[in-house]
């Protein structure tokens, strides 16, 4: 599957609002100075454009000329976020098609209308991928579907190399899940010096937005995690649906594999926990359908609700399965410390729930 993605022209290139003294090398390289918007969608008469932060664009694109299937329009919001934004521009009916055009310079692309495949009513897992091992991707659906209900999962993925999007959809389907991969193949973001870490990084906020206006909030609960992180616990689902706010955070806690194992690295894998133990930043699950469906994701909570993620779920915790990585980050993931004891819930999790089927 597509996001409808518009770049700019040579001549308009968005600026970094983070001070030069922030920006380590590589700053620059990794920084999105080109996308305009990553999606266009419709959906509830309003077309939606997901994009990177404006900057110093604001002015050129606020005042721009837009056209549905050749038809003038304007743009009826801006809302601004954290590490995006979205324009909001009236249409009654589905336009095929959005033109925009500044100085002389004419852009466009398709847009799509909200409804994914699967999804209506659904225990959906959605996250960000690069290069994971197809094993990885199968076994984080075939264990979270075991313990949690799960049945689709929704995604992103950011330019893999060793395998195609159609791969990722199989690996799902021999899980038991129904697959939605969407193709992201573009930058990623840099990481600034603190307390600048992330606040460029765009894409992933960005993207987890597109996919909720493309219709992920009509699921029956979503869960954020990544890969490489394992919900332990109830149904994480329906604590979400039976809570007040229709939410939940998840407390997450660095796991490693034993003392002396050696990768490569499976899930199972990390039933070594830290000493003393190392907290990982809280993730969530949501019923779209409850008090904050409206509310906009970010990465460990909901937009503008940090004061969330000091109240995590009893009865849930994440597992950060350390060497289940591609070691992208060059921190040495794969490397197996030696400060460790066994975790025996998380043994008898994998024990339990491990293996093919």
């Amino acid at each position: 599957m597509q996001f409808h993605r518009l770049a700019f022209p040579a001549h308009l290139r968005r600026a970094s609002a983070v001070k030069p003294a922030y920006r380590p090398e590589g700053y620059e390289a990794g920084f999105d100075a080109e996308t305009f918007w990553y999606d266009a969608i419709w959906r509830q008469g309003v077309v939606h454009l997901v994009c990177p932060p404006l900057n110093n664009l604001a002015g050129a694109v606020l005042g721009a000329d837009y056209r549905l299937d050749g038809k003038p329009a304007s743009i009826r919001a801006h809302r601004r976020y954290r590490r995006h934004a979205v324009l909001e521009i009236p249409a009654a009916h589905a336009p095929d098609r959005i033109e925009v055009q500044i100085g002389d310079w004419q852009g466009g692309t398709l847009v799509a209308q909200a409804g994914l495949p699967g999804i209506d009513g659904a225990r959906v897992h959605f996250c960000i991928n690069k290069d994971n091992d197809l094993a990885w991707i199968a076994e984080h659906a075939r264990l979270t579907r075991r313990v949690h209900g799960l049945e689709a999962v929704a995604v992103i993925d950011n330019g893999s190399t060793r395998y195609a999007p159609a791969e990722i959809g199989a690996a799902l389907e021999g899980a038991g899940v129904t697959p939605l991969v969407f193709e992201a193949p573009f930058p990623y973001g840099p990481v600034g010096l603190k307390p600048y870490r992330r606040t460029e990084k765009y894409l992933q906020t960005a993207l987890f937005n597109a996919l909720r206006l493309r219709g992920l909030d009509r699921a029956g609960a979503v869960l954020n995690a990544d890969i490489d992180e394992i919900v332990l616990g109830d149904n994480v689902f329906e604590r979400a649906r039976a809570a007040r706010l229709g939410f939940v955070q998840i407390a997450g806690e660095w796991m490693s594999p034993p003392p002396d194992a050696a990768a490569p690295f499976t899930h199972a894998d990390h039933h070594f926990r830290y000493r003393p133990p190392k907290p990982s930043p809280t993730k969530w699950c949501l019923d779209p359908s409850g008090p904050l469906g409206g509310a906009s994701w970010d990465i460990h909570t909901l937009e503008r609700l940090s004061l969330l993620q000091r109240f995590p779920a009893k009865g849930l915790r994440y597992l950060h399965c350390r060497g289940v990585s591609t070691n992208w980050k060059n921190k040495n993931r794969l490397n197996v410390s030696q400060r460790t004891e066994p975790d025996p819930e998380a043994r008898a999790f994998f024990a339990a729930h491990g293996g093919e089927g």
